[in-house]
Order: C-alpha cells, then sequence, then structure tokens
C-alpha cells in the first residue's frame, strides 16, 4: 500500500504529544487548539489504519506500532529538518556544487586561475567546468552558468543574461606573411590579402573603427575579407596564423604571448572590430544559491577588470 496520502504535519504533531507526554502539553507547545492535536493523531491512525495510543484520562501509552512509528518518524524527520536547513544555508552561506560551461578559448586563457582564485576564497564550493563550443542547454543538462560570446548567448529567452561588454577583435599576421606578401596599411588593400575567416566559408563581411574616430558615428568602414581557409575555433586560426597562411581577425588575449614572442604582429593598429559581446548567462536570477550570487559577481569583477579584454559596459537582461 502506498502511503502518499499521508499528511506531514500530522506525522510531526504525533511526534511532539509522544515527546510533551500528553495532548494538553503538545498542543501549549505547538500553539494549537487541543481539539487539532487530537484530531491530527487520530487522522493519522485512520490513515494507517492502526492504533498508534492507547488514551486513558490520566495517561498515554504507545501501541506497538506507535513505538515503531515514533522511532522511525523521529529520526527521519530530524533528517529532514536538517536538509531543509541545509538548503536553507546554500542560500545564505556560499557552499554545494557548482557547474559552469564556456567557450575553449576563453576557458583556457583565463578560467585556470580565475576559478583557482574563487575556490581558495569559498572552499566550500565544488566547481566543474565544462570548455565546449556548443550551445549547452542549461536547464536540462543541470548548469548554473554559462560565459558565452555572441548572438547566440541570447538564443533561450527562459535564460537570463548579464552583458559584460564587447569583445575587440584585432588584425594579425606572422612577420613570415608580412615579409612575402607585404603589410597592408588601409583597411582597402586588406581585402587583397588572403584572410583566415571565421566560421564562414568563401567570404566575410565585418565592420571596422577607427580607434581615433570610434566616437563617430561614420568611422566605421565596412569591408569584404576573402580566403580559402575557414575556421570555427580562434586557437586553429592563431596557429594558422603562426605558420604564415594568412591574415586573422582575433581577440588580443589569444595573441599577447604570440605577439610578445615575435610570432604575431598586431596591423593596421588604429582599427578595431567589435563583433562578439560577452555575457554571464544563468537560468533564473530567483532564489539563487549564495554560491551561485558570489561566483556571478567574482566573474563579472575579474573579467571586467582584465587589461587583455577591455570591457568597458554591463547591464543584466533577460536572454
Amino acid at each position: 500500500m502506498l502511503l502518499t496520502h499521508i499528511n506531514l504535519n500530522d506525522l510531526i504533531i504525533f511526534r511532539e504529544v509522544i515527546r510533551a507526554g500528553g495532548f494538553s502539553v503538545a498542543a501549549r507547545k505547538l500553539n494549537q487548539p487541543k481539539a487539532s492535536v487530537s484530531r491530527a493523531v487520530q487522522r493519522l491512525e485512520d490513515d494507517l489504519a492502526v492504533r498508534l495510543i492507547q488514551r486513558t484520562t490520566r495517561s498515554l501509552h504507545l501501541t506497538e506500532a506507535g513505538v515503531l512509528l515514533f522511532e522511525q518518524a523521529n529520526a527521519s524527520l530530524q533528517q529532514i529538518g536538517d536538509v531543509l536547513c541545509r538548503i536553507k544555508n546554500m542560500h545564505e552561506q556560499p557552499e554545494g556544487h557548482l557547474k559552469i560551461t564556456m567557450p575553449v578559448e576563453l576557458g583556457m586563457y583565463f578560467m585556470g586561475s580565475l576559478i583557482a582564485d574563487f575556490m581558495q576564497l569559498y572552499p566550500r564550493v565544488h566547481v566543474q567546468v565544462d570548455l565546449s563550443s556548443r550551445l549547452v542547454n542549461l536547464i536540462e543538462e543541470g548548469f548554473d552558468l554559462a560565459l558565452r560570446m555572441g548572438a547566440g548567448a541570447l538564443e533561450d529567452s527562459s535564460l537570463v543574461a548579464k552583458k559584460l561588454g564587447e569583445l575587440s577583435l584585432r588584425f594579425y599576421a606572422s612577420p613570415y606573411y608580412l615579409g612575402k606578401h607585404g603589410r597592408p596599411d588601409t583597411l582597402q588593400t586588406l581585402t587583397k590579402h588572403e584572410s583566415i575567416l571565421f566560421r564562414h566559408t568563401h567570404q566575410q563581411t565585418i565592420q571596422a573603427s577607427c580607434l581615433s574616430h570610434k566616437k563617430v558615428p561614420d568611422s566605421r568602414t565596412e569591408i569584404q575579407l576573402h580566403g580559402k581557409l575557414s575556421v570555427d575555433h580562434y586557437s586553429v586560426m592563431k596557429d594558422a596564423a603562426v605558420a604564415g597562411a594568412g591574415i586573422a581577425l582575433m581577440p588580443p588575449f589569444m595573441c599577447h604571448a604570440e605577439v610578445l614572442a615575435g610570432q604575431l604582429v598586431n596591423i593596421l593598429e588604429q582599427y578595431v572590430v567589435e563583433t562578439d559581446q560577452l555575457f554571464l548567462v544563468y537560468p533564473t536570477r530567483k532564489h539563487l544559491p549564495a554560491a551561485v550570487k558570489v561566483l556571478l559577481d567574482f566573474m563579472s569583477e575579474r573579467l571586467l577588470s582584465h587589461p587583455l579584454l577591455n570591457l568597458d559596459q554591463s547591464n543584466e537582461i533577460h536572454a
């Protein structure tokens, strides 16, 4: 027989009656009428179809079934209470398990040290990081937070997205390529060079802004890049650019070490392309566990202040 209809409150009242040694004392402790307490125990007996308490005018005695129920209920209710306290604490003190996902490139360049610093601050939080290029379904796959780039971050309207800002892209080429093909000095001459394209197979239309006129609306210039090589990972694009396959449009954080090592050169330094927006995405803003709240704040602060990202705007929107 399934006992799904048992009232948990009746079980709690039954336990308090036994602990108090009588209905009157239990009623006073529970701040309820004695009749209500008596009806709760009677209802529990009716639901179980068994006598739990033998009542007299001066005392009560547990039946064998009553003793068994009291022992098990007392332990179970205590366990439930502990669980409820732990759940409540999860929303007040950062603890528990977090699952976060992000693009491979961002994970490789930023997340190792960032997450390590976070866990030093919050040692009771366990973190699982998933690096993936696919658009993970946060709710179905049980993720608490995603770091996403581009318009794809906003595809699911049920999510909340906190925009961190724009990811600036710059033009890079290897000294070998520039020595062989020359260095373009204008956006127009760039169209005559071999470009390494991102995602698109044969061409790519971009809008570049001149940094010295960034606030002027008509300072944006649209050009069409051409190239035989297209990729879907910036890391592949960077390796191809270092090898001399062409000119690549990439985030500065990806190329910082290679520029310092002389493997890549930032060309057309006066131009910047803002194509990818960076978002923190999470399932809901209601009843967020404390661990998720502090991780959101921590990642926002660290990413916004990172010198290679140059993120300069922030707001929260529904995705």
